[in-house]
């Protein structure tokens, strides 16, 4: 058993070298993201993280000035993305890397915001406090253990199946959020080659006690595609890798138990 299970990895591990050069034919490109219609309602920042990490460098934003106090509509809250002139742009779809990206998003007119600030003599501490709260909203962009309190709790599930991850599934899909992980099983992504299925789980590899969902990266290829950042990239990467992750939420099947990510960019640790 062990003798076959070796051959197993040793096998993975020579796929992965060839698959590298999947990304022979694509210098100067890359592949978009999610979806038009999956991008609209998300916060514009992270739309703009979504398409740096995927290599986009010709990337503009375009406000629409429409929010009027009151609406459900939130501040920076994307309306379209197009890609090239086009707005229903599919994912995975390779354009070079500086094709125009213009996201435009619903914003309150300067005039909305002024009718909306309270009045105070002293005008510097309301712009101090303007301030303070402009970057703790920044801070809150992508959800992490330390300002999310969702995340938290549901890192720290020892079911893999309890409902609080499919609440925070619905409730977050399209955010953005940050951990570490381990890769704790890949495998081929049907009869493809160069293309995984990765389960991902939190924490660090070799743990003797076990928390969080059920992390699943589908159809995704090593090189394009998980965009490995930091000094200390291998030339491979296979179960019991440490990793920091960036991803996408995008949702929770209870039937398989798995919560599917779109990475936005994995960093060996």
């Amino acid at each position: 058993m062990k003798n076959i299970i070796s051959i197993f990895i040793a096998c993975i591990i020579i796929t992965l070298v060839g698959c590298s050069g999947d990304s022979n034919g694509h210098e100067g490109e890359a592949k978009t993201p999610s979806g038009s219609s999956i991008q609209k309602g998300r916060d514009y920042q992270e739309v703009i993280n979504d398409f740096k990490g995927k290599g986009f460098e010709n990337i503009k934003t375009e406000k629409l000035e429409d929010l009027i106090t009151g609406w459900l509509t939130k501040d920076g809250e994307v309306e379209s993305v197009s890609v090239d002139g086009d707005k229903d742009y599919s994912p995975d779809v390779w354009y070079s890397n500086d094709v125009e990206v213009v996201i435009t998003y619903h914003t309150f007119s300067e005039e909305e915001k002024s009718d909306t600030e309270p009045a105070n003599e002293n005008s510097s501490e309301t712009d101090a406090q303007s301030t303070n709260d402009t970057s703790a909203e920044s801070a809150q962009e992508i959800l992490t253990v330390e300002n999310n309190e969702d995340f938290a709790a549901v890192l720290a599930v020892k079911n893999e199946a309890d409902q609080i991850i499919d609440e925070f599934a619905k409730k977050y899909a399209g955010r953005t959020i940050e951990f570490d992980g381990y890769i704790a099983n890949m495998m081929q992504h049907g009869n493809y080659k160069t293309r995984y299925n990765i389960l991902i789980l939190a924490g660090d590899y070799g743990e003797t006690t076990f928390s969080g969902p059920n992390f699943q990266f589908e159809d995704v290829n090593i090189v394009s595609d998980l965009n490995l950042i930091g000094s200390n990239i291998p030339d491979t990467i296979g179960m019991g890798q440490n990793l920091h992750i960036t991803a996408v939420v995008e949702e929770y099947n209870e039937n398989s138990g798995l919560f599917l990510l779109e990475p936005v960019s994995t960093e060996i640790r």
